[in-house]
């Protein structure tokens, strides 16, 4: 009876927070709903026989970072500031991503969750269509006037977990209407990230799409999206040739044209949007402090780089990050973008090089575990479910940092949740084949 109520607490208690976690002002809420979920595990892991948790290459490697992070944050600058946010930008997820690992291991228990977040963003998706006819089709295309928006200004940044968890739930219903629903939602978020003009998560949503045509079973679904994409490619030449001299379409134009020369990209001044003389700035700066650098919470940068030292340094021997950070965006907080050069930044090398030994980690053990299976279902559900949010996380991440906001708390869901795939298919290959 204990086992069942504390279950059904656990799972309850996560999938409205899963679900909260998209929306703005419900912060009271998901502290409860989260706080509730991680106390009943807690009673309900040592009540268990079983270790409390499960010590493999994955887990450790995680716990390394995590050890790293906290005692960088120690004796990092503003140690209090830093362990608040440790606190909630990496233990939160480093929670969700241990409750996932042990709560929800099978495909059946996952996908139940898993609906919390992309019912959400359902949501989310009508009222930022809802939102948009107050200003017409400029909404989706128009940056300029983006800060006053509610619900688009969040939009990208939550696709990047929601697009792959769309394509991959598809795989897995049995209800023909539901399918439905989520095939015509999937098409309704991929023109609006169109529409949106993110570079980073458009190429996170192809990289997907790519995954599905090369990896989905059977394999009908992989000819019902090469049919897709066929269509798109052509409505989106023939409305891009109809419309060449409208501004969006002159922006993507110029996009495509940057990324296919990437190389003058990194060389220039502005290069990415201006990301580059903020990366500039973050070498710079993990190189004054490299081993475990200034402690969690990336709002510190704006302190850091108008520290005289680095101002006095720039303005000798790299004008372009001086006058970047003196005049283009002086006195604002302009982070450098990138999630491992601010993982460097807030931990040092040695959380960087961590973060990097966990990444491996999991994908070798998620590779061969994929490599192993013959079943259908298990190949969709890792490829295309979890690789594909992980691929798509990481991809967004190169010109973003999502790690401790709400989208990296639901990618730790996901990959928690790979990680108890994982671990369940490695103990049925040492069932199958016992060792001696």
């Amino acid at each position: 009876m204990f086992k069942y109520s504390s279950e059904k607490i656990i799972h309850t208690s996560l999938f409205i927070y899963l679900f909260l976690l998209i929306f703005p002002h419900t912060t009271t809420l998901k502290e409860i709903f989260f706080w509730t979920a991680a106390i009943c595990w807690v009673i309900f892991r040592f009540r268990k026989s079983e270790p409390f948790i499960t010590f493999n290459p994955i887990t450790i490697s995680l716990s390394l970072f995590m050890l790293i992070a906290f005692i960088s944050s120690v004796i990092g600058m503003e140690p209090l500031e830093n362990l608040k946010r440790f606190k909630g930008e990496l233990l939160v997820p480093f929670i969700l991503f241990l409750i996932t690992a042990t709560e929800f291991n099978s495909i059946e228990k996952a996908k139940r969750l898993l609906f919390a977040p992309v019912i959400a963003f359902a949501i989310y998706t009508l009222l930022a269509v809802f939102e948009s006819t107050g200003y017409g089709l400029q909404y989706f295309w128009n940056k300029t006037n983006r800060e006053q928006y509610v619900w688009l200004t969040s939009y990208s940044q939550f696709s990047a977990f929601a697009f792959p968890l769309i394509l991959g739930l598809i795989l897995f219903i049995t209800n023909r209407w539901l399918r439905y629903f989520l095939i015509a939602f999937a098409v309704i978020v991929f023109a609006m990230l169109t529409a949106y003009r993110g570079f980073t998560v458009f190429l996170g949503a192809v990289s997907i799409l790519l995954l599905w045509m090369m990896f989905a079973k059977p394999p009908k679904y992989r000819l019902w999206l090469i049919a897709f994409v066929a269509l798109f490619i052509f409505i989106f030449g023939f409305l891009s040739y109809t419309y060449k001299n409208h501004p969006a379409v002159t922006e993507y134009m110029a996009k495509f044209e940057r990324i296919i020369n990437i190389s003058d990209e990194l060389k220039s001044e502005e290069g990415f949007s201006n990301r580059i003389p903020a990366w500039i700035a973050a070498i710079d700066i993990i190189k004054d402090r490299p081993i475990l650098g200034y402690g969690w919470g990336i709002k510190k940068f704006k302190e850091l780089v108008y520290q005289e030292k680095f101002l006095e340094r720039w303005k000798e021997n790299k004008p372009s990050v001086y006058e970047f950070y003196t005049v283009t965006v002086k006195n604002t907080f302009f982070p450098p973008h990138n999630l491992f050069l601010e993982i460097a930044v807030q931990s040092g090398l040695l959380g960087f090089t961590a973060f990097i030994v966990f990444i491996a980690i999991y994908l070798y053990y998620l590779i061969k575990n994929i490599l192993r299976t013959s079943s259908d279902e298990d190949r969709n559900f890792s490829m295309i479910l979890i690789g594909g949010t992980f691929l798509s996380f990481i991809i967004v991440n190169l010109m973003s940092n999502d790690l401790g906001n709400d989208a990296g708390k639901i990618f730790f869901v996901v990959i928690g949740i790979g990680a108890g795939w994982i671990k369940n298919k490695e103990l049925q290959h040492s069932t199958h084949y016992p060792i001696g």
